[in-house]
């Protein structure tokens, strides 16, 4: 399996960031994990990558101050950045209603948009690994 060139981590909870990069390093996946505490901090970046190569995955968080994932996703569009990125809605909800807005976003939106339920193992990891580096 190829791995993925980077992988962009935008979670606000501390045990979500250390536990999905130290599984993404057991995988050995990607070797470069960019985290941010919330879509702000996620934003900034993507707006200052010159010749660095973008993220090819984004593990988003939907509930997080400042900008929550439904905004990130909205601004990430008006970036005019890769759209082969896959961006991944991690979510503990088992609400339907979000595993639907998940579905319009990934309509909406030139990039992937996929529903990723919490918490995430190790397996998880290596499916969504296997399924975007095939696509």
């Amino acid at each position: 399996m190829r791995t993925i060139n980077a992988i962009c981590l935008i979670d606000d909870d501390p045990i979500t960031i250390f536990s999905v990069k130290k599984l993404i390093e057991i995988t050995q996946i990607s070797e470069t994990v960019h985290c941010f505490h919330n879509g702000h901090e996620a934003l900034e970046f993507f707006k200052s990558l010159e010749n660095e190569s973008e993220p090819e995955l984004i593990l988003l968080d939907l509930n997080m101050p400042i900008v929550d994932g439904w905004e990130f996703m909205d601004a990430y569009s008006k970036l005019n950045l890769n759209t082969n990125i896959v961006i991944y809605v991690m979510t503990s909800s088992i609400n339907p209603s979000d595993a639907r807005k998940v579905e319009q976003y990934n309509q909406k939106f030139p990039f992937q948009v996929k529903h990723l339920i919490k918490p995430i193992n190790k397996d998880k990891l290596l499916a969504l690994a296997k399924e975007s580096t095939t696509t």
